[in-house]
């Protein structure tokens, strides 16, 4: 019953947060960010990231870039493709060159600068997402463009990240890549053969089932199960989750009410949970020994996204309007950069001396991206 209990208060809070910053319009993602800070170590120590609050962290954030995916326009996704590429490679480029410019300024040894600059490639669109939808922006070909950018994004921090782990710890094997590249192929080959018969085929079978939401319970047992398989080929299974909202918003007959259903699930419980989880871990114990480190990272973090995926924008023919939602739907690092972080430094390749300094950049840095979307949104009404 106690996490019932905190299920509750954090569901109540979450609410009373979201009412606030919606009536000073302000993005209510933020203040869900800011309450889980506030509940967790970093103040009030009530919200402790246990078994439980992961779990409905973790069906939250799938439930939520399933939704993305749901509401993406596959044509102009693949339309962009070569835009979201250059996004993406930009947009790594930059920030691994500033944070590891940073790093050595401020004498972190370069094994250690190496793997932070890594940390801070990664992007978690799931935050730009929740913007992007409340703002009925997802659809726009700028909006298209971040998710396809994510994707790409996703599989080039990870790619990075396996590389890079192996050879700073010595494990590093051109065998293992090669397994890691071949699982993703067998991912790709599963996820189109899924898109093209079998999840048609299941959306059809599950409109015959005589069951109460048969047609969206098939919707989230695709969802899980693309997830799962994400997930076991070491690639986000938030990427699993996208993929499937895109073949089923694409099967045949379609239901609109699929996507009244899952954000009635995904916002009455888990999703608040996931914003919330993402600050509770958040320790200010360093934080004026470290702050100059911390406001360089966070600043650093902010540019290289902003002008890196905004630059890849620009050369792919978005102007100057569009590159700026574009770079600022980047920003966010949110979840997948705290993997990361937590990656390297249960293998010692982050340090517990800068560990906390990296952690409060990361939430920083996600707690400040909503803002820069929802001004460039702004300047650039659909």
């Amino acid at each position: 019953m106690q996490f019932i209990t905190l299920l509750a208060v954090m569901l109540l809070l979450s609410i009373i947060v979201s009412h606030l910053f919606n009536k000073m319009n302000l993005p209510a993602v933020v203040g869900q960010l800011i309450l889980g800070v506030i509940l967790g170590k970093g103040v009030l120590n009530i919200v402790k990231p246990t078994h439980e609050v992961e779990l409905f962290a973790e069906i939250g954030v799938i439930l939520l870039m399933f939704l993305a995916g749901l509401e993406t326009d596959l044509k102009l996704l693949k339309k962009h493709f070569g835009p979201s590429l250059n996004v993406a490679v930009f947009g790594v480029i930059l920030p691994v060159a500033l944070t590891l410019g940073t790093a050595l300024i401020f004498g972190i040894n370069m094994k250690e600068s190496i793997f932070i600059s890594v940390v801070f490639a990664a992007t978690s669109v799931s935050i730009s997402v929740e913007v992007l939808k409340s703002l009925n922006y997802l659809s726009s070909s700028s909006g298209t463009v971040i998710l396809g950018a994510a994707v790409v994004d996703d599989i080039l921090a990870i790619s990075i990240l396996s590389v890079m782990s192996g050879t700073l710890t010595g494990s590093f094997s051109i065998s293992q890549l090669g397994l890691l590249l071949g699982l993703w192929i067998v991912f790709g080959i599963v996820t189109y053969v899924a898109y093209k018969w079998i999840v048609p085929a299941i959306m059809k079978l599950a409109n015959f089932i005589e069951a109460t939401h048969a047609v969206t319970i098939m919707a989230l047992l695709i969802c899980f199960g693309m997830a799962f398989l994400a997930d076991e080929v070491k690639l986000d299974a938030v990427l699993g989750a996208f993929v499937a909202g895109i073949a089923i918003a694409n099967a045949p007959n379609f239901d609109k009410k699929i996507n009244d259903d899952i954000e009635t699930i995904g916002y009455s419980i888990f999703i608040p949970v996931f914003f919330i989880s993402i600050g509770i871990s958040l320790e200010f114990t360093t934080f004026l020994q470290d702050f100059w480190l911390i406001v360089l990272f966070t600043v650093t973090g902010i540019i290289g996204k902003l002008f890196g995926s905004g630059f890849g924008a620009r050369i792919s023919g978005f102007d100057m309007k569009d590159s700026y939602v574009i770079g600022s739907g980047m920003i966010s690092r949110g979840e997948m950069a705290l993997i990361i972080a937590q990656i390297g430094f249960n293998v010692k390749l982050l340090s517990e001396e800068y560990y906390s300094s990296v952690i409060i950049s990361i939430i920083l840095i996600t707690i400040l991206a909503p803002f820069f979307l929802k001004h460039a949104i702004g300047k650039n009404p659909l």
